[in-house]
């Protein structure tokens, strides 16, 4: 099995990654930056649908590791940063995530960094799904998983999804755990805890 790294870097369409990273925000950060960066060096399109929080640590790590292609990015508009909450408002309909709206603002971004991108791919990173887990909104959050699986490969997308759950709490949702790895084609959960689902992309 190839390395955490080694997927981040070689990420493909179709790809959907989770990483659950209980109170560990720098090794998030790290890994997001590193994923992303390979993104830009590729030219492909970027989106970043996280928390304040996160969006300013991986865009203080992209400006270290290479500030003038990270402003160009954001410049030439392939490099998209939105508010997790705001955006998931968006997208829910009585409480649930909605097809049409999700096509509308997730899949209208898509469009429009995939267009504006060199190489015709995107590479996403998300953590609306977190904020349902938080709230205990597991079959929510599970449904927006499947919308972003059902438009990854036919949008040349990969998604690196993030999660704020310790895999080794007892009181951990197992069986919304189990979902959370079916919903994706690796988990990773620190050092030598990388699990596949054998789920590969459409």
């Amino acid at each position: 099995m190839p390395s955490w790294t080694d997927l981040l870097t070689r990420a493909e369409s179709g790809d959907h990654v989770v990483h659950l990273y209980g109170e560990d925000d720098q090794l998030l950060a790290r890994n997001v930056s590193r994923y992303l960066a390979e993104g830009i060096r590729r030219s492909d399109g970027l989106i970043v649908v996280a928390t304040p929080e996160h969006t300013q640590a991986v865009a203080r790590h992209l400006t270290q590791e290479n500030a003038r292609a990270t402003l160009e990015a954001e410049r030439e508009g392939r490099l998209l940063f939105l508010d997790a909450r705001t955006t998931l408002a968006q997208l829910l309909v009585d409480g649930w995530p909605d097809q049409s709206r999700f096509d509308a603002v997730v899949g209208g971004a898509l469009r429009t960094v995939r267009e504006r991108s060199g190489s015709g791919r995107v590479r996403a990173f998300g953590e609306m799904v977190s904020l349902l887990w938080a709230e205990e909104r597991y079959a929510e959050a599970a449904c927006l998983e499947d919308l972003w699986n059902g438009v990854l490969a036919e949008s040349r997308c990969s998604l690196y999804c993030a999660y704020r759950i310790d895999l080794f709490d007892e009181t951990a949702n197992q069986s919304g755990l189990s979902s959370i790895l079916g919903a994706h084609s690796h988990l990773f959960a620190g050092p030598g805890t990388m699990l596949s689902s054998g789920r590969t992309a459409r």
